[in-house]
């Protein structure tokens, strides 16, 4: 079921993500890198101060909830941190943009900078308030009651976006469709979230909630850092348009975690479960089969976008983003990364080690301001001090070097922990999509790239090649095939998606 599972999370995601693509592809042509970099400023912006919003309650509640403890208690408990933790959030904003403008003297690039922050303020503090229903939909993994509300989220949004770079309505109208899907979003999670028990808070429960929150808290605060700073960093000392390339080829790369999220999302209360029972043998595999099938899908995906990054861009976006080439061959790295270290790290979640997270996280962070300072500005001019200067490329390349570091502390941490070493299938995984690069690569030269299903028709073929090398390398078994086929079954797809939304299946 897990797998069933994780392929509609996949399948949404998907879904999602090619919706994403045609309003960025739309963005893309109708509107300029700089627009859509004032939108990837606001939303990076106000995603530092989201910290607030979650310090780590999201995951306590799925841990706590999936022990089997009292739900009612749990939805009462958690709805009252949220509701509180949102409010905070706001205040917190305000205040902080009153310091900079009216206490320090500083201002931002534009008015169209701050009028947009406000409008994703607005959508942050909808967004963490719709954890309400959906964390609680992951902790008692009901799937589709946690991805449906998220895929009229998306249509919604993107339909709008469309519209808005269409007519020329301009950068606060795209910041509003944010807020837009967001209502869509929040409104049919509370749907169907109708019929659940809520008690009144607990002060027991309030503290059993803050014991695993307080170390996942730093995690939290030290990820949404990590992953939006660099974007705050490229507008302190480059420019919007620079912004916009950045946010652009990193949301084009960042769909592809869809592989990981799906499956975390469903290991962290099955481990938990597991956990309970002190069953760490099904720990051990099921954590080895996440990597495996984690790892075999998202090499080649990372690879080929490299090889192909030409053609991505000059197909997938527009010419007007050829000087993102350089983001777009390195950027897609910390992808895979990111998806190979996904099952350690909701292990040792699972396992009520959440310090291993918060540390991991932590030195993620510390990494990553760290490599940004140094490799993003051309100087910082009040002490004198050139650096190297590298604008967006260096906030790619600090990206996937802090990625590549926490990979290796979580692996060793879970080796000392749980004794599980690891697959010597990723490594044929990396060998088997380095060889299909080379041959895409001198596709690529003699070949001219210059339609969307010759884009098409060179992915497949090179997905073609790097299955038919691991069949060869006897990796791609019958039964992974047949896995496959099974997971991705319409038929028992909408059946599992029926019996859930009914109350029947769990």
């Amino acid at each position: 079921m897990i797998a069933r599972k994780s392929a509609l999370i996949i399948f949404t995601q998907l879904l999602n993500g090619l919706l994403g693509y045609v309003a960025l592809k739309y963005i893309a042509i109708y509107m300029d890198p700089w627009e859509y970099g004032v939108i990837g400023f606001a939303y990076g912006f106000i995603a530092l101060f989201s910290v607030f919003g979650k310090l780590g309650f999201n995951a306590a509640h799925v841990k706590r909830v999936s022990e089997g403890r009292d739900i009612a208690k749990c939805i009462g408990t958690y709805a009252a941190i949220k509701i509180f933790l949102a409010g905070f959030m706001v205040s917190i904003v305000f205040l902080s943009i009153l310091f900079w403008k009216y206490i320090i003297g500083r201002g931002f690039e534009s008015s169209l900078h701050e009028q947009a922050v406000y409008i994703m303020l607005a959508y942050f503090f909808l967004f963490i308030l719709s954890h309400i229903f959906i964390s609680t939909f992951n902790a008692r993994r009901e799937t589709a009651k946690a991805q449906i509300p998220l895929f009229v989220y998306t249509l919604v949004r993107s339909l709008a976006t469309i519209f808005v770079a269409i007519h020329g309505l301009g950068v606060l109208a795209l910041a509003y469709t944010y807020v837009i899907g967001e209502v869509f979003h929040l409104t049919l999670a509370a749907f169907l979230f109708r019929g659940y028990p809520v008690d009144k808070p607990s002060m027991e429960y309030l503290k059993i909630y803050i014991k695993f929150a307080i170390p996942m808290s730093i995690a939290t605060v030290s990820s949404l850092i990590m992953t939006n700073i660099d974007k705050v960093f490229i507008q302190l000392f480059w420019s919007a348009t620079q912004v916009g390339e950045y946010f652009a080829i990193y949301n084009l790369s960042r769909f592809i975690i869809l592989f990981s999220s799906a499956v975390g999302r469903l290991l962290l209360p099955t481990v938990s479960q597991y956990h309970s029972n002190n069953d760490f043998k099904e720990i051990k595999s099921l954590t080895l089969k996440a990597e495996r099938y984690l790892s075999m899908i998202t090499f080649p995906i990372i690879i080929l976008l490299i090889v192909l990054s030409y053609p991505v861009v000059h197909i997938l976006l527009s010419d007007k983003y050829l000087p993102a080439i350089p983001i777009l061959q390195v950027l897609p790295l910390f992808v895979l990364l990111e998806v190979l270290s996904g099952p350690y790290t909701q292990q040792l979640s699972g396992m009520d080690m959440p310090k291993f997270t918060r540390n991991r996280i932590f030195i993620m962070m510390f990494t990553n301001v760290f490599l940004n300072i140094i490799l993003i500005p051309q100087d910082i001019k009040s002490i004198g001090l050139k650096l190297a200067g590298l604008g967006a490329e260096g906030a790619a390349i600090a990206t996937v070097v802090y990625y590549f570091v926490e990979l290796i502390y979580i692996r060793i941490v879970s080796w000392r922990v749980s004794g599980v070493k690891g697959s010597l299938s990723v490594v044929i995984h990396g060998v088997s999509a380095i060889l299909t690069a080379f041959i895409i690569y001198y596709i690529n030269i003699y070949f001219s790239i210059s339609r969307w299903y010759h884009l098409l028709g060179v992915i497949l073929l090179g997905l073609a090649i790097y299955f038919a090398i691991l069949y060869l390398l006897k990796e791609f078994k019958k039964e992974d095939f047949n896995l496959f086929v099974d997971t991705l079954n319409i038929k028992k797809m909408l059946r599992y998606i029926s019996e859930e939304l009914r109350g029947t299946k769990r």
